[in-house]
This record gives structure tokens, sequence and C-alpha cells, in this order.
């Protein structure tokens, strides 16, 4: 078996009132503000066409058995959130 490893940076530009909170978890999460919650974990995407117009979806999910296959193939797991404010 091979080992994959996998490094994403995603800078985005969120509205002021987000806020970053831990879950009961304690695993952080944005606290949208409107009685939602992001949780932003990676979603692979998937398609049947390898051209430069390939549609990419996550339909897959729907699939139980190969969506519980990827995740039992994860061997450890880092998210860092930051929340930064401009002043």
């Amino acid at each position: 078996m091979k080992k994959l490893n996998i490094s994403i940076t995603l800078g985005m530009e969120v509205p002021d009132h987000w806020v970053l909170i831990k879950d009961e978890d304690g695993i952080e999460v944005i606290d949208l503000g409107d009685g939602r919650y992001l949780d932003l974990t990676f979603t692979p995407m998937m398609t049947d066409d390898n051209s430069e117009t390939a549609e990419w979806t996550n339909d897959y999910i729907s699939d139980y058995q190969f969506a519980d296959s990827i995740v039992e193939m994860v061997t450890e797991y880092k998210a860092i959130l930051n929340m930064l404010t401009a002043h």
C-alpha cells in the first residue's frame, strides 16, 4: 500500500460576522452567525471524463460504500483554521 500526503492551503475573504468556534468534539468550525455552522473539510470530487471540460461532482457520496472506503483510507488528518482581521 502507498501513502499519499495532501497539503491544502485555502485563503478566503469572508464576512466580518463569521467567527471560529469549537464544536462539542473540539473541532474548529465557522459560526456563520445565522444559526448555521460550516465545517471546511476536504470533499473529494470525481469525474468520468479526464478532459479540460470535465464536469466534477461529489455525487458519489450517495455511493456510501465507496465514500466509506475513502474515509477509511485516511490515517491522519489535521486542519488548522485561522481567522485574520484587517485593520
